[in-house]
């Protein structure tokens, strides 16, 4: 499970880091419509209610971890009962 984690966590990094590289090389084809979609994002930011949709993450997240906590503690105590009963067998 921790190498899958691992590969995924990898997997995402390069992909921002592509996305990342796309970005500015756009931005350095064209500064101005780079600035203008700049200043579009901040004025529809300010218009937007940030604050509480952050807090309704907040809200989703802290309900999610705990039942997500339990299952990669059942996970790990599964894996763990496993390999004793590979060593019980050798």
């Amino acid at each position: 499970m921790e190498e899958g984690i691992h590969v995924l966590l990898c997997d995402a990094k390069q992909g921002v880091r592509h996305r990342y590289q796309r970005c500015q090389n756009q931005i350095r084809k064209s500064p101005t419509t780079a600035v203008i979609g700049a200043v579009a994002v901040g004025c529809l930011m300010h218009r937007l209610p940030v604050r509480a949709i952050l807090v309704t993450q907040v809200r989703v997240l802290s309900a999610l971890v705990p039942p997500a906590l339990f299952l990669l503690g059942a996970v790990k105590l599964y894996e763990f009962l496993q390999r004793q009963e590979m060593d019980k067998q050798k």
